[in-house]
């Protein structure tokens, strides 16, 4: 699977904006990647004012990145602020050409930034299909905690969107690595760069990491995307040559 990671420094509550940045980007990628990952929030921003996203903005975003999704023939994964049954949540959409969308809620809500006194937590994490690869996403602090990945042991990708800030960047960096080691499996996460309305500085260097942790594609502090094919066979076999996931405990 050829998978791409695509970062820029989203604009702070300009939804139709940000849509057409993806939107100018699918183009560019036409029948050259299956899998486009954005960063969080990356139709407003991270915003800790989700009562400010008009509900129809959050129809647009999902419509229209259906349409490029068919359109293009990519799957697209980023997360948005989204309202549903009287709560709003930190929402992972994935949006295959099919016009399928299935969604994930971050279950680990920032504290430091008061995440949690406006979002509600997912309850859960699922593997999904994503052109035949079992895939887990999960958002931005969820990768600091690594049961969130390595309590689901049947997949053969990770991807994570992220406003990441600038001042834990090397966290950034080493997590991914290890989410990446500890599953033996391929991890992706797209940052954003910039500054937000929040006065958060963000340094992008969105990764893409292999199985056996090493980096095969790693943005720097600017606009920019990055494709990079997937082989699932040659990770099949790296994971016989050491089994070390035989040997998990299991949580049953």
């Amino acid at each position: 699977m050829r998978a791409t990671i695509f970062q820029w420094d989203v604009k702070w509550m300009d939804v139709q904006y940000n849509l057409e940045k993806v939107a100018q980007t699918c183009a560019a990628l036409k029948d050259s990647t299956d899998l486009l990952v954005l960063p969080e929030m990356f139709n407003t921003g991270y915003t800790m004012q989700p009562t400010l996203v008009p509900l129809d903005d959050t129809k647009l975003t999902i419509n229209q990145l259906k349409a490029i999704s068919t359109q293009n023939r990519i799957t697209i994964v980023g997360s948005i602020p989204m309202s549903r049954d009287g709560k709003y949540y930190n929402t992972n959409l994935i949006v295959r050409p099919t016009g399928d969308v299935t969604m994930y809620d971050k279950m680990h809500l920032f504290g430091m930034a008061g995440e949690s006194e406006y979002y509600s937590p997912g309850k859960t994490t699922t593997i999904i299909e994503v052109n035949e690869w079992k895939t887990q996403t999960l958002i931005c602090y969820d990768l600091r905690f690594p049961y969130a990945t390595y309590n689901y042991p049947d997949k053969d990708l990770v991807i994570y969107s992220a406003n990441w800030p600038v001042k834990r960047i090397h966290h950034w960096k080493q997590l991914l690595i290890a989410r990446a080691i500890e599953n033996q499996c391929y991890v992706i996460g797209v940052n954003r760069i910039g500054v937000d309305a929040n006065g958060y500085e963000y340094s992008g260097c969105s990764m893409i990491v292999d199985y056996n942790g090493i980096i095969l594609a790693e943005l720097g502090e600017r606009e920019e995307s990055k494709t990079v094919t997937l082989d699932k066979v040659i990770m099949g076999q790296f994971r016989k040559d050491l089994p070390f996931l035989k040997d998990r405990i299991s949580n049953d």
